[in-house]
């Protein structure tokens, strides 16, 4: 069976990619850095492979901001836009995944999320109201995805 295309943009357009195959679910990551870089109480993120991920227009705009390692790697990359600033997909590196903010899909995800990670950076001023799994730090490996449905 092939799995469809997924699409994506910044939100001027002149980024775009596309990922042939599936991503993974959406995880919740309420880290201070991913905060801060999408600006909002959590980032939104699903994985994929990242031979399945492609450019389609606009790979000169992309920026990379890499952090300071703060304990262990792998380091934290940001990529964005740098017309509009939207962030973007960016490589993990030595993982073989390309983390995808899920707000720059062209189409919602079909499925839900699984978790929360580094809830132990929350802001206070943010309630977690749902009853998905909780993860002081990254999900565990044991964690792992939930199964797709057939």
């Amino acid at each position: 069976m092939h799995d469809a295309t997924v699409a994506g943009s910044c939100l001027c357009g002149g980024v775009g990619f596309e990922i042939d195959g599936i991503l993974t679910p959406v995880q919740y990551c309420h880290a201070t850095r991913c905060r801060k870089a999408s600006g909002s109480a959590f980032a939104a993120e699903a994985a994929a492979r990242a031979s399945k991920f492609r450019w389609t227009r606009g790979a000169d705009l992309v920026s990379l901001f890499e952090a300071p390692l703060l304990r262990e790697p792998p380091a934290y990359r940001h990529a964005f836009c740098r017309i509009c600033g939207s962030p973007l997909p960016v490589a993990l590196e030595g993982t073989g995944l390309v983390t995808i903010p899920a707000g720059v899909l062209d189409r919602a995800p079909d499925s839900r999320a699984f978790c929360h990670i580094f809830v132990g950076q929350n802001p206070a001023w943010h309630l977690i109201t749902d009853d998905l799994p909780r993860f002081d730090a990254r999900a565990p490996w044991s964690h792992g995805l939930p199964r797709r449905s057939s």
